[in-house]
């Protein structure tokens, strides 16, 4: 009496069709099971990226929060000789754009903050771009501060904070952000 491991299997009968069905139904599975591991690994490596950067804290603009979820570092241009790193702080997801700096500062990535600092950390450049600002984007260096800043073992990390409430064009801002991202 056949077992169940002989159910709708081929014995012999000289069939030759039924054994390039059996074939290509191998096949098939083998590429099936190859592309399963290829998504599977890409996705892996995606979630490993988004791992690797962090931000949470305060950004709020008029009076209005924004939930900076992403972070990103850029080599940035040199300023007074001196080499500086760009990081760009958004809404919305903006790692696969080489120019992201730029499109966030006009708000394609919702409400964004671009910092750029030296190596030491030492903030140089400050552009600030929240959706509640009726004037964006807004220059302002000298109102953000870096604590607790580390750039070793390929990460940056820090702590971005102003004194408070800031103020220009009749348009307020304050930012209390620790971060860390992948080092350009």
């Amino acid at each position: 009496m056949p077992t169940w491991r002989y159910v709708g299997r081929d014995r012999g009968s000289g069939n030759p069709a039924a054994k390039r069905l059996e074939v290509r139904m191998k096949m098939s599975i083998r590429r099936l099971a190859i592309f399963f591991a290829i998504v599977v690994a890409l996705l892996s490596g995606r979630q490993l990226d988004a791992a690797d950067s962090e931000v949470s804290g305060l950004f709020k603009g008029n009076d209005q929060p924004a939930k900076l979820a992403f972070v990103s570092a850029q080599k940035g241009t040199a300023i007074a000789g001196k080499e500086t790193i760009k990081l760009v702080f958004t809404e919305k997801d903006h790692a696969k754009d080489q120019k992201a700096d730029l499109k966030a500062l006009f708000g394609d990535y919702g409400s964004a903050l671009i910092i750029g600092i030296q190596p030491d950390g030492k903030v140089a450049t400050c552009d600030i771009a929240h959706e509640a600002h009726k004037q964006k984007p807004i220059s302002s260096p000298s109102s953000v501060k870096m604590s607790d800043f580390k750039n070793e073992g390929g990460q940056i990390s820090g702590k971005l904070v102003t004194d408070g409430k800031q103020e220009a064009f009749g348009q307020t801002w304050e930012v209390n952000l620790i971060f860390k991202t992948k080092a350009p």
